[in-house]
């Protein structure tokens, strides 16, 4: 693998050195416009870490802040989560906290260029994860429209992400993304290891366990092996993972609010929220509309995902569960409309998922489907309209300062990324234009100094 990621390196070093600059642009712009609240909380339970350990696990956010000497200046409610938040103790699996633990560690004082630094580990993560996606695309990069489109849209996510956000999903997806590396070389231990990383640091990418499993059972070893990172802390060290189980179980003790307006439970519960408080629910069946619309369109897209009748019939149980892998991999998206804390970036948590399929053409499917579940997130908002505006967005909101002003810092982003991209072009076509040149001067048997 390293050796595949050394070549593809030197193969798009042009373009590597384009993305790097655009994220250095981008990483102080964002930092001045948004409150990148999940990164300073984060930085918060880093620097915290090496004084209570995993205990950082049995606080919450505000509890935390104020245990933290005065002096770091962490009760500026710009490191902590809204009120209607407050009861949340750390959530994030056990390698996202090392992680940041760790960068903390190495530029430490909270404040000042820390917070930068943090985006700008992340970011050269993320253009890690921009490799590891040329070597699953290998050549189809440049011949297959759905390879360009795919990367693309992840760029776009991975930057917002990394020099935009300061969010975990980077470290996630480079260790899925090595893991779907390391499971096309057919080394599935390690495959395996990689995946159980990913999954303790944001557990979505388990969706890739079974896939590696069915290709090999004995290498769940190694995944069990990798989550005593998080057993051991568990049953010894006193970290509490309640707030994480309270997420993924999706009860309303993780938070009385729902942010996905796929969510079909507003149809029966709509939530009526009074100066931030939720004082009682109401009924409102336009919320079933985005569900109704995925129902449509997985049953006209489904059956390119079905085994032939003969073939699977035909096939041993092994067999049968083989046959059934697209079918898992394409429903893996129904997911979105389950949870009641779902943020917009989620959609693109099971991107990489598509590199589990083995044909093209399922590919393009699965691409189409997160095409639709993006457009139903953003027209559920507008269907649950009257609760949406009452509650979630105008938190939301609050994570841009500036408010509309916020639009003139994104123009002056587009701006400078232009401009770099401009010299950036003139810079390559330049030495390309004098290497030319020097090799014509050659052919010509002209001694060129």
């Amino acid at each position: 693998m390293l050796r595949a990621i050394s070549i593809t390196i030197w193969r798009f070093r042009r373009e590597l050195v384009l993305s790097l600059i655009i994220s250095m642009i981008a990483i102080p712009f964002a930092n001045y416009l948004v409150i990148e609240r999940d990164r300073n909380r984060n930085e918060m339970y880093g620097e915290a870490f090496w004084i209570y350990g995993f205990e950082v696990y049995e606080m919450n956010d505000h509890e935390l802040a104020a245990a933290l000497p005065p002096e770091w200046g962490y009760n500026d409610d710009l490191h902590v989560l809204p009120d209607y938040l407050g009861n949340i103790t750390y959530e994030y699996p056990v390698f996202g906290l090392i992680f940041f633990a760790i960068a903390t560690w190495l530029f430490p004082g909270q404040g000042g260029l820390q917070p930068l630094w943090l985006n700008f580990i992340l970011t050269l993560v993320f253009n890690l994860n921009l490799v590891l996606i040329a070597i699953l695309l290998g050549d189809r990069i440049f011949k297959s429209q759905w390879a360009r489109f795919f990367f693309t849209g992840y760029y776009v996510y991975g930057l917002i992400m990394s020099a935009g956000g300061g969010k975990l999903e980077p470290i996630v997806d480079c260790l899925f993304l090595m893991s779907l590396v390391l499971l096309q070389d057919k080394q599935y231990g390690k495959a395996m290891f990689a995946l159980g990383l990913s999954v303790q640091t944001k557990i979505y990418s388990v969706v890739a366990l079974p896939i590696i499993f069915l290709a090999a059972p004995v290498s769940i070893i190694w995944f069990l092996g990798s989550t005593l990172l998080t057993i051991v802390p568990f049953l010894f060290l006193g970290a509490d993972f309640s707030s994480l189980l309270n997420h993924f179980l999706n009860t309303s003790a993780y938070s009385s609010f729902i942010v996905n307006p796929m969510y079909p439970g507003l149809f029966t519960s709509t939530p009526i929220v009074e100066n931030g408080t939720i004082i009682g629910s109401y009924f409102w069946p336009p919320a079933l509309i985005p569900l109704l619309i995925y129902v449509g369109f997985m049953l006209f897209t489904i059956r390119l995902y079905l085994p032939n009748r003969e073939a699977f019939r035909n096939a041993s149980l092994f067999g049968k569960i083989r046959l059934l892998q697209p079918f898992y991999i394409y429903m893996l998206p129904a997911v979105l409309f389950v949870f009641r804390w779902e943020m917009p970036w989620y959609l693109f948590w099971l991107g990489p998922a598509i590199f589990l399929f083995e044909k093209d053409e399922h590919r393009v499917g699965y691409l189409k489907e997160l095409t639709i579940v993006g457009f139903l997130y953003a027209f559920g908002v507008v269907v649950n309209w009257p609760y949406f505006i009452a509650g979630p967005l105008p938190d939301f909101f609050i994570h841009f300062p500036f408010g509309w002003y916020t639009l003139l810092g994104i123009i002056g982003l587009i701006f400078s990324v232009g401009a770099a991209f401009g010299i950036w072009k003139w810079t390559f076509n330049r030495r390309e234009r004098k290497a030319f040149i020097v090799r014509e001067a050659r052919a010509r048997g002209e001694l060129v100094m």
